[in-house]
Formats: structure tokens, sequence, C-alpha cells
């Protein structure tokens, strides 16, 4: 059915920088913040290498116990996200809301921050990347959640692509910073000297800033919960007010049903409340009870594997030892770290190009388009790698061939996988299961990161293109036979859990429908359903399959 165009032209249109742009504003920092954690040892980890001598020399940087140790620490960011993602999903933090989860993430970056700025070897390095590692598990899941709650159906697709484009210009940061670096000493007759001493530890104290700046912003300047939050903690004026400020208008005491804007916003207000009264109708529902239910199963398994597979694409092994292998592909030590930032900035254009996209071209299509031309990327890498290309293609040629392929593979990561994975994610859930499934994504999500990171740097340039290709090749597909659309669709009746079909779920809906009562029950609830889905077509129409 298609929306009814007057009644659309009737809806209220969001301010594109409104409250819900402003709260939006601060979750990207942790955006920002996840972009640099996982990428700022590319551009010095070789110079702390030489720093704690761990080859046992004053210049060597390139040695197994370095790559061993360089591994371990930044494997320890990914293992402390997981963490992060585990404690996220516990009742005592996920009752917080995504706000309150935000600012705690915060104290954990403050303190990865200090611990490694101020850090004497390898073991304090892994310890500060382990406390920054809670905070990034914590937020990674918080901030898409906060900006896809407190966003407006109708900017919700282009405000949770935001996340993506800060993750890559975090990223982009903390290679670009490490430019005034120079390269590691090239020989015994080479030492450390001047500002390659100790810029390492100004790169990594940085995160202090924006998590004492996103603390500020969240407890201060905009304390504001998204009405979904409010509605379960019983704040109904509150969520009322929110949820029109959003709108860019003020809440009346009075409702005047002839306005059919106010209508669809009342309409959201009250499958907030109902979806809410279903979950505390409920007892706690774990994500493996999820996982039997034939109503959640597919929601459950699809969002797994779809993390899982937003990480073993190898993304985050090659964006953070894109240097050495840069220089396995023949480019040059002063030209590494220009080559890296080369790279991230056509990451970030590409995030902003599916900022723009994303609420019109949909979510399955960005991600099965960008899954596919990252396997085409690594594909053409193997094949120019590959000894016979030489008879055709110059020695010289071959680094900035990788460099061009590279950028490709993480260009279209920012346009599928990485604009969409964690929106996605954050509309396919239930409530009454949305905060477990969260959190058990973002601990696949972490686990597959640690793994992928620490064996990556074990991993030679044309190993890599090999496994990674073929497993975006299996995600590609994957997709296309799993992922449906949920492009303009309520969080709360997303086409893999339709309010229709609730009464398939012995989980939420525990009634014995073989009994005439249970016969009852789901003819009451499929004529409630029927009456709601009239209602929100004449309002705001019906979601995009």
């Amino acid at each position: 059915m298609r929306p009814d165009t007057a009644a659309v032209s009737e809806m209220p249109q969001p301010p594109a920088f409104g409250l819900a742009g402003r709260v939006v504003a601060g979750a990207v920092v942790s955006s920002f913040l996840f972009g640099y954690s996982i990428c700022v040892l590319n551009s010095c980890g070789d110079l702390i290498a030489v720093a704690f001598e761990w080859c046992g020399n004053e210049w060597q940087s390139d040695c197994i116990a370095s790559r061993g140790s360089q591994g371990l620490v930044n494997a320890s960011v990914y293992l402390g996200a997981a963490l992060g993602a585990l404690m996220s999903g516990r009742s005592w933090l996920s009752a917080l809301g995504s706000r309150w989860q935000l600012i705690i993430s915060d104290v954990y970056y403050v303190a990865g921050a200090l611990i490694c700025s101020l850090s004497t070897g390898v073991g304090t390095l892994i310890l500060g990347r382990f406390a920054s590692g809670l905070g990034l598990g914590i937020s990674a899941i918080a901030a898409p959640l906060l900006i896809a709650e407190i966003s407006p159906r109708e900017r919700r697709g282009v405000n949770a692509a935001m996340n993506g484009v800060f993750i890559t210009m975090g990223i982009l940061a903390s290679i670009a910073f490490g430019i005034p670096q120079s390269p590691p000493p090239a020989g015994p007759e080479e030492r450390l000297v001047g500002l390659d001493e100790w810029y390492w530890r100004c790169l990594l104290g940085l995160p202090l800033v924006f998590a004492c700046i996103q603390a500020a912003w969240f407890l201060w300047a905009y304390p504001v919960d998204a009405p979904s939050a409010l509605v379960v903690r019983g704040e109904l004026d509150l969520a009322r007010r929110v949820l029109y400020r959003t709108y860019g208008l003020s809440a009346s005491e009075e409702l005047d049903a002839d306005r059919k804007g106010q209508a669809a916003l009342e309409l959201q207000l009250k499958e907030l409340r109902e979806a809410a009264d279903a979950a505390r109708a409920l007892p706690p529902i774990k994500v493996i009870q999820a996982m039997c239910d034939p109503f959640l199963r597919t929601a459950v398994f699809v969002g797994l594997a779809l993390t899982a597979f937003s990480q073993l694409c190898g993304i985050n092994g090659l964006m953070a030892y894109s240097n050495s292998l840069f220089a396995e592909a023949g480019i040059t030590p002063q030209s590494l770290t220009l080559a890296s930032t080369a790279m991230a900035t056509a990451n970030v254009a590409a995030s902003l190009l599916s900022s723009r996209m994303v609420d019109h071209w949909g979510r399955r299509k960005l991600l099965m388009m960008g899954s596919f031309c990252q396997t085409l990327s690594m594909a053409l890498l193997s094949a120019l790698l590959d000894k016979r290309s030489q008879a055709w293609l110059p020695a010289a040629a071959t680094g900035p061939a990788a460099v061009i392929c590279f950028t490709v593979f993480v260009m279209n990561y920012s346009f599928g996988l990485g604009a969409v994975t964690w929106m996605y994610l954050s509309e396919i859930y239930p409530m009454e299961i949305r905060g477990p499934s969260l959190s058990a994504c973002g601990v696949i999500n972490w686990l597959c990161s640690a793994v992928v990171v620490f064996g990556t740097r074990l991993l030679s340039l044309t190993s890599a293109c090999h496994i990674f290709g073929l497993i975006c090749l299996f995600g590609f597909l994957g997709i296309w036979a799993w992922v449906v659309e949920t492009k303009g669709c309520s969080m709360d009746d997303s086409p893999l859990t339709p309010k229709s079909k609730r009464a398939s779920s012995p989980l939420l809906t525990p009634v014995n429908l073989n009994s005439p009562r249970g016969d009852y029950k789901k003819m009451e609830d499929d004529d409630d359903d029927d009456e709601e889905s009239s209602l929100q077509g004449d309002a705001v129409g019906t979601c995009v399959r």
C-alpha cells in the first residue's frame, strides 16, 4: 500500500538540526573515538616498539617480538570492547539508558588515555588499551542506539549514517595526526630523536579531551533521553515533550484529531507505550531463549551473522596495519602515512555519500553493493600480487595499485557495512530483546575484531587478500539470501519481527494458542493490528519493504 500523499504532506517535517540533531552531535563523539581508538597505533606503533626496545635494541621496530607485542596491544582494545559490550546487556547498565551509558564509557576512555599516555612498557599499554576498550564496547552499542531512538523516523537513516561517517573521521584523524612523525629508524646508526620520542604519548592521550567534551555535553548542555527510554521509565509527559521537540513542535495539552501531523506523533507515542507495556509484562528474555523462539530466531541469527561478517571481512585488520601492508606492497617508508591518510580521506568521502543515500536506496541495497565491491577489490589485488602479473605490471606500480585496491575496499565498507550494520541491528529487534541482542552482537563484533586484528599482523599481504576476499564473497551471498529491507519501518514493527506475527512467539505471547482463549486472543490481536496499521497508513504511510 502506498502512503497517502495528502496525509504525508501534512506530517510535520523535523528540522535538520533541532533537538534530535544536537543529541546526535553529542553521540557521534563516541563514533569518532571508535574510529580513532582502533587505528591510532597504525601511525605510531613502530615508534613505540623502538622506544620500548621490543626488538632488543634502540633502532629496530620489525621483529617477531615486536609483531607479537603490537598484536597484543592492538587486540587488547577489542577484548576490552567485548567485555564492555557484554556489560551493556546487563540489566543494571541497560536500565540507565543510552545517554548514561555513553557518559560511563567516557570514564573508561579517560582512564585508558591516561594509562596509555603515561605507560612504561607493554604491560601498561595493554592495560590502558583494555580500559579504552571497555568504553569502546559500551559506546559502540549505546551511540547508534541513542541516535536511532532520538531521531524522527523521517531522518533516522541520515542521522544513523552519521555514526559511520564519524567513525571514518576518527580513523582519518588517527592517521593524519601521525604525519608529523618520522619513519622508524632504518639502521643501527639512527635513533629516535625530538618529537618521535614523545609524540606517540599525545596521540594515545588525545581521547581524554573528546571524552570529557561528550560527558559535559550530555550532563549539562543536553541532558535529554530518547522518548522510548522515558516511556519505559513511566515519564510519559516528558516523553511527549521530547518527541514533539524532535519535530520542532511544542506539545499541546489539547489534542486536535483533525491535525494529522499531531495524530501521527500521538500514534508514535502510543506505539512506544504499548511496546514498553508489553516488555514490562514479560520476564527478561535471554538471547539463547530468543534463538529457540520461532518468531525471534531469524532476527537474532541475521543480526549475529551480519555483525560477525562486518568484522571478519578484515576491515579493522587492514586499517590497523595499512602502513605495514603498503610497505610490503612496495610503498616507500616516507610515503606510508601519506598513503594511509589518502585512503582514510576517501573513506570519509564514501561515508558522507552513503549518509545521503541510505534513506533513498535502503539498507539492503547498500549492504549488497558494498560487500560485492569489497569482494572485487580483494580479487583484483590478489591478481595484481600474483607472480604472473609481473609480465605486464611493472614492479613499481604494485604499491600504488595496492593503495587503490585498499581504498576501494574501505570505501565500499563505509558505503555498506560501516554505515548500515548497527543502524540495521537497532531496527530489527523488538524492545523485549533489543538490549540483550545488541549486547550479544557487540560481543561477537569485538571478539571477531580481536581475532582479525591479531591474525592480520601474522599474515602476508597476499594471504590477507585471499582470506578476506573469500569471506566477503560468502557475506555477499548471505546478505542476498537473508537480509530484508527495513527502510521507513517502526523500530518495534520491523519486517523480521512484525507485530502481526507476534502471536507465533511463545516468549512474547505466552498463551496456549490451541485453547479457545488462545484463538480469541489471536483474533483480537490481529484485529488490533489491522486497525492500527490502517491508522498508521493514514498518518505516515507504510514502511518500505
